[in-house]
């Protein structure tokens, strides 16, 4: 009985063991064929170098720096195919008008194509053609010679007032009722971006498709509407159009409207910048009670830049309303009139915390004191180097306030300024932000051991790039030393080298390139 049942059980082993078995084997054929359609898939996904090299063209324009860095290494091994599918890229980018990406021109560089020589030339004469007109624009000319941080200072202003119109503009139309219109007017008052075309629709809403004269026409009409946001929406856009023939009846809406409407007006004259505004912006940033028109008409007089205009923002200075002493504080900076240097530095010096108490004067404000600061930099007198090194080593000031004068020592040609902001860089117990300031700072001194320093930074982990950013702004003085970085053995570094010198766009960098890429 007992080797029965050893029997089976011996039986029912052997056959759980081929079960098992044969199990095994027809899985390990489906496995197989998974695989191998798989590989298939993956061939094919892969499919031919032609998919590959326009992927990676792809991620040169959508990528991070660094895949885009690694895209155009990759297409530089690919050789001849990549070169001419990048030659067409770069070809129907040029026939369109699109703004050429660097990256590509680097990955034509790398592929080593005989064709890089001509296509970089032209590109680079594209940036020289480019950066002149930028240069010869005359609704632009207000903002030659001025620092970013004093242009997005004396914008800023331009903002807060927009703001100021459009939450009034709202209150009016709470009140009457008409929400919607008022929303759609207050998304266009506090865009970033502000242009004619999005404000003519809401100015000449009110007239019928039947209504004669040109646009221009419609919109002084419309100066005329009994509805105050029709007449600021007029303002606004004719002062986009940087329009002189609205200059008079836009006087006319400074001097006698309701407030809302004046501060758009300032806006708009200070755009247009026709010097027959200048008296009447001068009485209304005296006398007007608005503090916001007063502050709008201080910046208006800046875009003009009017010098005799000067004493009076000189005596805004002392005016009882914060925004209206920053915003003529601006304006003097943008103007550059030594004369204000000795008013600005008795801001500073009256506004001082002292022991860790903080002054209570009007002076003290951080707004106040950034852009007197901002100012003295724009003036560039060495008279302020003194007086703005303190502000940048004093750890009572506020921290915008100290950054601003480290930006602004670098507009001022002085030693002092200099070896005061290599000191600032070099302590490395220093506010990072402040530290970044001033080694963008020490870029503005023009000098080509300065940019040697700041290629040494290229591949520092924390200052490269802002590293990079300084040496584009340099310009044609960073050329010379960033085509000697052209010889390193690191092929990022030099791919980094080579990016820069493309955006400068200067021609004395296109053989050095060609042969550093050969």
């Amino acid at each position: 009985m007992m080797s029965r049942v050893r029997w089976r059980v011996s039986l029912l082993f052997v056959l759980i063991t081929l079960s098992i078995f044969f199990s095994l084997v027809a899985n390990s054929d489906r496995f197989v064929e998974v695989r191998g359609n798989e590989t298939y898939n993956q061939t094919g996904a892969g499919g031919s170098s032609e998919n590959r090299i326009i992927s990676l063209i792809n991620r040169l324009e959508t990528g991070n720096q660094e895949a885009k860095l690694n895209a155009a290494a990759e297409l530089g091994k690919l050789g001849g195919p990549a070169a001419n599918n990048l030659v067409d890229k770069i070809e129907s980018n040029n026939s369109s008008s699109k703004k050429m990406s660097s990256y590509m021109l680097l990955a034509l560089l790398e592929t080593g194509d005989d064709r890089a020589e001509n296509i970089l030339s032209e590109n680079f004469e594209r940036i020289e053609a480019s950066n002149r007109a930028a240069n010869e624009s005359a609704a632009e000319e207000w903002k030659q010679g001025i620092s970013e941080d004093t242009l997005q200072a004396i914008e800023a202003k331009d903002t807060a007032i927009r703001k100021y119109i459009a939450n009034s503009i709202a209150m009016d139309s709470a009140r009457a009722e008409n929400r919607g219109e008022a929303g759609a007017f207050e998304k266009v008052l506090n865009s970033e971006t502000q242009n004619s075309s999005t404000y003519v629709p809401l100015a000449i809403s009110d007239f019928g498709p039947e209504e004669p004269g040109s646009e221009t026409e419609k919109l002084l009409k419309a100066l005329k509407s009994n509805k105050g946001s029709t007449r600021v929406a007029a303002v606004m856009a004719l002062g986009e159009m940087r329009e002189e023939a609205a200059v008079d009846p836009i006087i006319g809406i400074l001097t006698r409207d309701y407030p809302p409407a004046q501060a758009s007006a300032a806006i708009a004259l200070g755009k247009i910048g026709d010097e027959r505004a200048v008296e009447v912006l001068r009485k209304e940033m005296k006398d007007n009670d608005n503090e916001y028109v007063k502050s709008g008409s201080a910046i208006a007089l800046a875009r003009i830049g009017d010098e005799d205009s000067v004493p009076h923002l000189i005596n805004r200075l002392r005016d009882p309303r914060i925004k209206v002493r920053s915003s003529a504080a601006l304006a003097l900076g943008k103007i550059g009139n030594e004369t204000a240097v000795k008013p600005l530095i008795e801001i500073l010096e009256t506004g001082k915390s002292s022991e860790g108490k903080k002054n209570s004067s009007m002076n003290a404000n951080a707004d106040v004191r950034k852009s007197a600061v901002l100012a003295l930099g724009e003036i560039g007198s060495t008279d302020a180097t003194e007086s703005l090194i303190g502000i940048l080593t004093d750890k009572e000031e506020e921290l915008e306030v100290r950054t601003a004068a480290a930006s602004a020592l670098g507009n001022i040609e002085d030693p002092r300024a200099v070896e005061a902001l290599k000191k600032v860089f070099d302590d490395n117990n220093m506010d990072t932000h402040i530290r970044n300031t001033a080694f963008l700072a020490l870029s503005k001194t023009g000098d080509q051991e300065t940019a040697r320093t700041l290629v040494g930074k290229l591949g520092d982990q924390e200052f490269g790039d802002v590293a990079r950013e300084a040496l584009i702004d340099m310009g044609e003085m960073a050329v010379d030393p960033l085509i000697e970085n052209l010889k390193t053995e690191d092929h990022k570094l030099k791919a980094e080298t080579a990016l820069i010198l493309i955006e400068i766009g200067d021609k004395r960098a296109i053989q050095p390139l060609i042969l550093a890429y050969q």
